[in-house]
């Protein structure tokens, strides 16, 4: 691993205290170092935000495909089926749970925009907009940053939309501000839905691309947490990203310690069984055009390291980013207890199928194996079913 250290981050990037949090990202960071990563991320000429929102304009197609078949009886065999949740689009869903649980969370009629904030000058860079009726994804819109929208002012405040990050004090006092330009625009397009909930979730780019690099849905979820309880946990600044405002039984799960959070998201996304993250073939396409290296190392992630297993994930032990010694030593190490990992470039799999998706049956009730074989496939690919 190449010897790139926290010092080489210039103190100018805003996130640059976050990166501990993100277990992927920092680990591509320490092996590629900041100026690449970074670079990749943030280089407007290299079109990162905009290849994030078509990837994931594609994503959210698929997902409201998906619900629609399973809706209306096309999918024989719905728990099998794995689709893009649309809140958050980082995460998946097993199909025949989407409608239940996305009621559960945020209601009956919600539309969530996620401010996708460039970690290198703190601007809103990306606009990515889902709206559900009765837990079902029906719409999706996204604007990148040379829309005309980014130019908004705040009625109150004069700030240009795209420049409200870094004229507030915190994610939540930007999340609020947007809401009161967004929310006029969504009522103007969409009148039918004006009475409907509507939240702002403002994420710092690298946290996204840190949960998308996740191999295990149960880690994932411990990710999500992470970033939530940022400022409470680990005394972070500020949220690493937030929902503004939260609906209100999400407030209660955020509350939960970290494990239980974990099954609970788990249980009603995936119905406990370890979902090993996949990419779509466009997201795959765009990281190995673009940024190869990063491609390079997710591929060399996951055949040296794997998958940890759900009970892994669940007694990982985060680094205690309150400690002055941690970060005097850099010892951002997120500690997982021992034992097997599964490891899907063991299983005769090409790279595309590795990558794929791929939905398994193993919880965090299985008992520990030596290793861990094909025979535990459910299904693969995203937004399809793929029986073994």
């Amino acid at each position: 691993m190449a010897p790139y250290t926290m010092g080489d981050i210039p103190d100018s990037y805003p996130s640059k205290v976050f990166l501990p949090l993100g277990e992927n990202t920092y680990r591509m960071f320490r092996e590629l170092g900041w100026e690449y990563f970074m670079g990749k991320v943030t280089d407007e000429k290299l079109g990162f935000f905009e290849n994030a929102a078509e990837f994931l304009s594609e994503k959210f197609m698929i997902a409201v495909q998906t619900a629609k078949k399973t809706v209306s009886g096309e999918i024989p065999n719905p728990e099998k089926v794995l689709t893009t949740w649309f809140f958050p689009p980082v995460l998946y869903v097993r199909s025949d749970l989407q409608m239940g649980t996305t009621k559960l969370l945020y209601g009956n009629s919600t539309d969530i925009t996620f401010l996708v904030v460039n970690d290198e000058n703190y601007e809103i860079n990306l606009l990515i907009n889902g709206h559900m009726e009765d837990g079902v994804p029906v719409d999706y819109w996204y604007l990148i940053g040379d829309d005309e929208v980014f130019e908004r002012r705040h009625l109150r405040y004069g700030y240009k939309l795209r420049d409200i990050p870094k004229k507030s004090s915190n994610f939540t006092e930007a999340g609020f501000r947007v809401l009161d330009i967004l929310q006029d625009i969504r009522n103007e397009r969409s009148p039918q839905w004006a009475t409907s909930a509507y939240s702002m979730a403002v994420i710092w780019m690298s946290s996204a691309v840190n949960i998308f690099e996740d191999p295990s849905s149960y880690s994932a979820m411990g990710d999500i947490w992470d970033g939530v309880n940022a400022k409470r946990i680990y005394g972070m600044p500020d949220h690493y990203f937030c929902y503004v405002p939260w609906p209100p039984i999400m407030s209660l799960l955020f509350a939960m310690g970290r494990p239980e959070f974990m099954i609970r998201l788990t249980g009603l996304l995936t119905s406990n069984q370890l979902n090993i993250n996949g990419f779509e073939p466009r997201m795959i396409k765009f990281y190995k055009d673009t940024a190869p290296e990063m491609w390079g190392s997710i591929a060399r992630n996951m055949k040296d390291r794997g998958v940890p297993t759900p009970r892994q994930s669940l007694g990982c032990k985060p680094p205690n980013l309150k400690d002055k010694k941690v970060w005097q030593n850099e010892a951002f190490d997120f500690v997982y207890p021992e034992g097997a990992r599964i490891m899907p470039y063991e299983w005769g799999l090409t790279e595309e199928e590795v990558f794929s998706g791929i939905y398994t049956d193993i919880t965090h009730e299985s008992s520990a194996e030596s290793s861990y074989g094909k025979e535990h496939i459910i299904s693969t690919g995203i937004g399809k079913g793929v029986s073994k």
